[in-house]
């Protein structure tokens, strides 16, 4: 007869979760060379991708005893925290080249402005800018004549171009020092769908509306659809200044709002 405290034993090492398989390699019928727990201590090497779950290369460290093996799946903590580790570093290297490609291309933005500047004035300088009405992204009628501004600027921006976003977010630190001395800003987005809008700008916060173009307002006024293009109006909404965001658009708004009092 078996002793009650050996039955006890071995009821209880029959109850004891196994841990995972240790295996040789990353097959479910490699050979198992030993199995590891959520209490052990675990440093993971390297995830091998193939068509089923991830395998991944670990190095099992107790007292004495190193082993190294390959474990099927994500269960044990220490690969879980491995797995969440590189979802980390994805995210951030991903947010880094965005940075840098933003960066280039308000470099490119600049220098395209500053070879534009000895070119001839545009020729819609001195028209008047013609009323137009719509809805901004959040249902709010918006249109030329509620704004009022000594100074108004009209941007025509494309969601799919980097360079017209990029004359968005310039346009921004002028906005915020100018609008309480009578800067006002409308921005209209060259892809009728309104929800482009929001996918757009989503990381980007511009206190002014923005608009799409349901009507065919940037065709009426030839701007290029793929660029884009910033209008300059003064009080009685004559265009004054046209083109990409730069020292020319800067300058001609810095003019009408040169009064006196504000110098």
């Amino acid at each position: 007869m078996i002793p009650m405290h050996a039955l006890l034993l071995l009821a209880l090492l029959q109850a004891a979760p196994a841990g995972e398989p240790l295996r040789s390699g990353c097959s479910a019928d490699a050979p198992q060379i030993g199995s590891v727990g959520p209490g052990d201590r675990v440093a993971v090497q390297s995830a091998l991708a193939g068509e089923g779950p991830t395998c991944y290369k670990i190095d099992v460290i107790r007292p004495g005893q190193s082993l190294t093996g390959y474990v099927i799946g994500e269960s044990l903590p220490a690969i879980q925290d491995f797995v969440d580790g590189r979802e980390r570093i994805s995210a951030e290297s991903a947010r880094e080249e965005a940075r840098r490609a933003r960066e280039a291309e308000l470099a490119r933005t600049r220098a395209s402005v500053q070879a534009a500047a000895t070119e001839p004035t545009d020729p819609l300088v001195s028209t008047q800018f013609a009323d137009f009405a719509g809805r901004d992204v959040n249902g709010r009628p918006v249109s030329l004549a509620s704004l009022k501004g000594r100074a108004t600027v009209v941007t025509f921006w494309k969601p799919g171009s980097a360079r017209s976003v990029a004359d968005l977010e310039h346009e921004l630190p002028l906005y915020n020092q100018f609008h309480k001395s009578g800067l006002a800003a409308v921005g209209v987005s060259m892809d009728p769908r309104p929800d482009r809008i929001n996918e757009v700008l989503d990381d980007i916060t511009l206190p002014w509306p923005q608009m799409p173009d349901q009507s065919g307002l940037a065709a009426r006024y030839g701007v290029d659809p793929k660029a884009g293009k910033t209008f300059v109006l003064d009080a009685d909404h004559r265009i004054v200044a046209a083109g990409p965001m730069g020292p020319e658009i800067d300058k001609a708004i810095r003019q009408l709002l040169a009064t006196p009092e504000n110098q």
